[in-house]
């Protein structure tokens, strides 16, 4: 009898439609399948060509996807084994959420960045006593800032749904063994964002509800809860993502909606309560150290600057370029740091449920380039970026352009 937690167990075959590579109509779908039932055929068989009407067979499970361990030590290392790897498909992808993260929120990066070095943004400081007078024409640009900030505030989090679900449908495809063009893994994005965005609401609520508990709880029993946001933080995301953590799997591989995907993740976590743990815990602790390190990183970066006096004395006609480069590589570590949160937890799906059906879409449908902003625009993407850019321009010009002191 295999023992839990040692890799030998078999697959959850009651969460996910059950795969067999064989050329016959499944049994009867379990009762919280997604209609309507795949069909599996080996490639080639009658009814699997383009042309058949009706709906289309899913190719069977790959060797790749047979063989991912359920060994909670061994998963987490297949998985990262696969990041690793210089073909992993993360490098385009990474490109993709940087060129988001510049259109949408460099503009208002450089803009505040060009207050601060010209000497606009003093005002603020100077104008903060109620009996001090600020020219408007002074406070112009502060208004194009704030413009700024809604398209950049909207930009960041699409970006950032847009990141995880990315990585989850690049790294599904990985781990069948059958690798995901970059056009095809955008269109399995955007075909469920707003499934996932639903997802990451819900799920941070929760989590933030809880935590913001605990810190007033914390607070009024100490008196301050510095020295343990870290734990509490690791706590509550442990508890409250456990339960989750398939989620976002569920609904790029598993053409789940929101609720639906969170409900089939509980009953995986419950069945392997183990490995959910690990995953989760690994997931939390990623986010977590990468948080740390940037955090770490802008505030020695600000010591040195202030302490140089290079804040002051900074060439305001580097900072565009410099706020582009920086706002540019965040967005590549977005991308990269979600990959790394998720592919522990999605080479657990894939291990027990052998579905990764979701992909199958971006497979058939990929996303038509027909202009030259195809496939990286949409609509909604072009306009909130055309305002961030008009803003940036008009800030820049009704800036009074003081002397740096």
């Amino acid at each position: 009898m295999a023992q839990p937690g040692t890799g030998d167990e078999p697959p959850l075959a009651a969460t996910w439609p059950a795969q067999a590579p064989a050329p016959v109509q499944p049994p009867p779908p379990p009762a919280f399948a997604p209609p309507p039932p795949p069909v599996f055929a080996p490639p080639g068989a009658p009814g699997t060509s383009p042309s058949h009407s009706g709906p289309r067979p899913l190719p069977p499970p790959t060797a790749e996807t047979l063989a991912i361990p359920l060994g909670p030590r061994r998963l987490v290392g297949t998985s990262l084994d696969l990041l690793t790897r210089s073909d992993a498909g993360l490098r385009s992808a990474s490109f993709y959420i940087g060129f988001l993260m510049l259109l949408m929120v460099g503009p208002a990066v450089a803009l505040f960045g060009l207050a601060m070095t010209t000497g606009a943004a003093d005002v603020l400081v100077a104008g903060a006593g109620p009996r001090e007078y600020v020219p408007p024409e002074q406070l112009a640009w502060f208004w194009w800032l704030l413009l700024a900030l809604l398209p950049a505030s909207l930009g960041f989090v699409a970006a950032s749904v847009e990141a995880r679900t990315l990585a989850a449908a690049i790294i599904g495809g990985r781990a069948e063994g059958r690798p995901l063009r970059l056009r095809e893994s955008i269109a399995v994005t955007r075909s469920r964002f707003w499934s996932v965005l639903g997802v990451q609401l819900m799920v941070g609520l929760l989590s933030g509800g809880i935590e913001l508990a605990i810190d007033l709880l914390l607070v009024g029993a100490t008196g301050r809860v510095d020295a343990l946001s870290y734990g509490v933080s690791v706590v509550v995301g442990l508890v409250v993502g456990t339960p989750f953590v398939y989620s976002t799997a569920g609904i790029v591989l598993g053409e789940a909606s929101a609720v639906e995907a969170m409900r089939r993740s509980i009953r995986l976590a419950r069945a392997r309560k183990r490995l959910a743990v690990t995953v989760t815990l690994f997931s939390v602790l990623a986010g977590l150290v990468v948080s740390f390190g940037l955090g770490i990183a802008a505030d020695t970066v600000a010591r040195v600057l202030s302490g140089s006096g290079l804040v002051d004395a900074f060439p305001p006609g580097l900072v565009v370029p410099l706020a582009a480069a920086l706002v540019f590589a965040y967005g590549t570590l977005v991308l990269l740091t979600e990959a790394i949160a998720a592919a522990p937890a999605v080479h657990a799906f894939v291990a027990l449920t052998h579905y990764t059906g979701g992909l199958e879409q971006g497979r058939r449908e990929p996303l038509a380039v027909q202009h030259v902003w195809d496939p990286w625009f949409t609509p909604g993407f072009a306009i909130a970026a055309a305002a961030g850019v008009l803003a940036l321009v008009v800030g820049v010009l009704a800036m009074p352009w003081a002397a740096p002191a």
